[in-house]
C-alpha cells in the first residue's frame, strides 16, 4: 500500500465536530433549533411506510422495536394523543414482518382518566408521583400497575410495548412481557432523528461512557445553572458501579445509584456508608421530566438534602416531602429520611431535543422527557429507592414513597472524573457535550455509516446569560416558561 503525502491525509480529529462554537462573547455552545421537525405533515400513509419499516430495524435504545418474531401477538399501549396514521403505519410494518396480531389499547382502557398536561407545570412531578405511591402502594406508576392487572387476565400476548421511558421499571411493575417502550405517539416522534439513530454508534457511545467510570476515584459535576457537586469513588466502588450503570441511552452517572441498581441491598448499604459522607454540593436548574419551574437550588450534605432554595411551587412541594419523611428509617439505608441524592443520569443520543409539537398539550404527565435524553444532559434525581422486597414491603405498610421522583435537569453541565492512575481530571461531558462523541473510533464509525453530522447536536437551547444575550436571573430563571415558549418557535437560533 502506498503512503499518501501528509497533506492528503484527513485526520480523524479534523472530522470530529467537537464542542459547538459559542456566540461571540460567550463560552457555551450557540443555540440550535431542530427546524426539520416542523416539516409539512404527510397525509398519505403509503409515503410513511419506508420510515415505519426502517424503525423496525432498530435494536437499541427505548425506541427499538426490532425484537420482532414471526407469529408474535403484540399489545401496544398508547396515550390519547396517539397519532392514528403513525400507529397504522407501524402496525402495517409489523404485520409485514410476520407478526400475527397487533392490538392497541388506550390508557383509558386501563381505567385511567384522560388528562391534559403542560410543561408549564413542572411542579407536577411531585403531585403526579407521590399520591399513588403512598395511597395505593404503586411501585412505579399508575399505568404500569393497571397494565399488570390487564395482562394477568389476558395471558396470550407474547410481547408488550408501553410507556415512554423507564423500561426496567415497566418490566418490574407490569411483567417480563414488556419488550420496550412505545415512543411513536406523535408525528414528531415518528420523524425524529433521535428515534432513528444508528444502533452501532449509540451503543459504542454508551459503552465508552460506562467503561470510563471504572477509572474514577472521584466525580465532579458543575453547570452554569448553579450546580457544583461531587463525591469520592473507592476502588471497590469503581468496580461495582459500571455493572449497574448501563441502561441504553440512559447511563447512571451516579456511583451510588449504579451500585444500588446492580447489586444486593447489603452491598448498597455497605458502600453507601462509605460514599455518602463524601457526597456534597448543590444542584441548580429550572427543568425536570414534567416541565419547568423557577430556578431551584438543592443543597446536599453527606448524600442528603439539607436545604432547598427557590423553585416556586415545585420548591414548596418538595420541601414538604423532605420534612414529612425526615424521620423515617428506610430498611437498607444508612440515615433516617427520604431525601437522599439518588441519580445523576446521562442522556447519550445526540439527536434528541425538547419536544415542539406537544410540550404544552400532552396526555402523558412526563411532558419533558426527550430533553433528558439529549447527549450530555444530566438529570439529577432525589429520594430513597430500592427494589429489594423488604424495602418495598416496608414502604407499602407504612404508606411511604417507594421511588425517587423529583428531578432537576442540567443541559450545559461539565462532568469530570479524577483518573485513579494519573490523578488528572478527565472530562466526560464538556459544556453539555459528551466528549466520547469526538473520540477517533466513534468518528470513524460515524463516517462509515454516514458522516460526522451524526455526531452533531440538532438542538441546543438558548439560555440568556449562558449562551445567549441577556441576564440569566432577570430574563429567564424566575420564569423559564415565557422564554421557552418563544424558543420553541425557533426565535433564538
Amino acid at each position: 500500500m502506498l503512503d499518501k503525502p501528509d497533506h492528503l491525509v484527513v485526520s480523524l480529529d479534523s472530522l470530529a465536530p467537537g464542542v459547538p462554537a459559542p456566540l461571540p462573547g460567550f463560552d457555551y455552545p450557540a443555540p440550535r433549533h431542530p427546524a426539520y421537525l416542523r416539516q409539512a405533515r404527510c397525509t398519505d400513509i403509503e409515503e410513511l411506510m419506508p420510515l415505519a419499516r426502517s424503525h423496525l430495524q432498530r435494536r437499541y435504545g427505548r425506541s427499538a422495536l426490532g425484537d420482532i418474531r414471526e407469529n408474535d401477538e403484540l399489545l401496544i399501549i398508547t396515550f390519547p394523543h396517539q397519532n392514528d396514521m403513525v400507529f397504522e403505519a407501524m402496525k402495517r410494518a409489523l404485520l409485514e414482518r410476520g407478526v400475527l396480531r397487533v392490538d392497541r389499547i388506550n390508557t383509558e382502557d386501563l381505567g385511567m382518566e384522560t388528562m391534559t398536561y403542560s410543561a408549564a407545570d413542572g411542579w407536577r412531578e411531585i403531585t403526579d408521583r407521590l399520591p399513588p405511591m403512598i395511597e395505593s402502594g404503586v411501585e412505579f406508576n399508575v399505568a404500569s400497575a393497571a397494565l399488570k392487572r390487564f395482562l394477568d387476565d389476558r395471558p396470550g400476548y407474547t410481547g408488550v410495548y408501553a410507556g415512554e421511558a423507564g423500561r426496567s421499571h415497566w418490566r418490574r411493575a407490569a411483567g417480563k412481557k414488556i419488550r420496550n417502550n412505545w415512543v411513536y405517539g406523535t408525528y414528531e416522534d415518528f420523524i425524529s432523528r433521535a428515534n432513528g439513530y444508528p444502533d452501532e454508534i449509540w451503543r459504542t457511545i454508551d459503552l465508552k461512557l460506562v467503561t470510563a467510570f471504572g477509572r474514577a476515584s472521584a466525580v465532579r459535576i458543575t453547570s452554569p445553572e448553579g450546580t457544583n457537586i461531587g463525591w469520592d469513588v473507592s476502588p471497590e466502588q469503581a468496580a461495582l458501579w459500571p455493572k449497574g450503570a448501563y441502561i441504553s441511552g440512559h447511563i447512571l452517572g451516579s456511583t451510588i445509584q449504579g451500585i444500588r441498581f446492580g447489586h444486593p441491598v447489603d452491598t448498597f448499604l455497605r458502600e453507601a456508608k462509605i460514599l455518602m459522607p463524601t457526597l456534597n454540593g448543590v444542584v441548580g436548574g429550572t427543568s425536570n421530566h414534567t416541565g419547568y419551574f423557577p430556578h431551584i437550588e438543592v443543597h446536599v450534605e453527606s448524600g442528603m438534602i439539607t436545604k432547598i432554595v427557590g423553585g416556586g411551587k415545585y420548591g414548596d412541594l418538595w420541601r414538604e416531602v423532605v420534612e414529612r419523611y425526615k424521620d423515617v428509617q428506610y430498611p437498607g439505608f444508612p440515615y433516617p429520611g427520604w431525601a437522599y441524592f439518588n441519580d445523576a443520569s446521562i442522556g447519550t443520543n445526540p439527536k434528541s431535543y425538547r419536544q415542539i409539537e406537544t410540550l404544552w398539550n400532552y396526555n402523558d404527565s412526563w411532558t419533558n422527557l426527550p430533553e433528558r435524553a439529549q447527549a450530555g444532559v444530566i438529570h439529577f434525581g432525589f429520594g430513597a429507592e430500592h427494589w429489594d422486597q423488604t424495602f418495598l414491603s416496608y414502604c407499602k405498610q407504612n404508606k411511604l414513597p417507594t421511588m425517587h421522583f423529583p428531578h432537576v435537569h442540567n443541559v450545559f453541565a461539565t462532568y469530570e472524573i479524577k483518573d485513579r492512575e494519573t490523578g488528572e481530571w478527565v472530562k466526560l461531558i464538556d459544556k453539555g457535550r459528551l466528549t466520547m462523541l469526538d473520540e477517533p473510533d466513534v468518528v470513524r464509525l460515524a463516517n462509515v455509516l454516514g458522516d460526522s453530522k451524526l455526531l452533531e447536536y440538532d438542538w441546543i437551547p438558548a439560555i440568556p446569560g449562558i449562551n445567549y444575550p441577556g441576564d440569566f436571573h432577570r430574563d429567564y430563571a424566575h420564569d423559564p416558561v415565557s422564554w421557552i415558549r418563544r424558543e420553541q418557535l425557533g426565535e433564538f437560533a
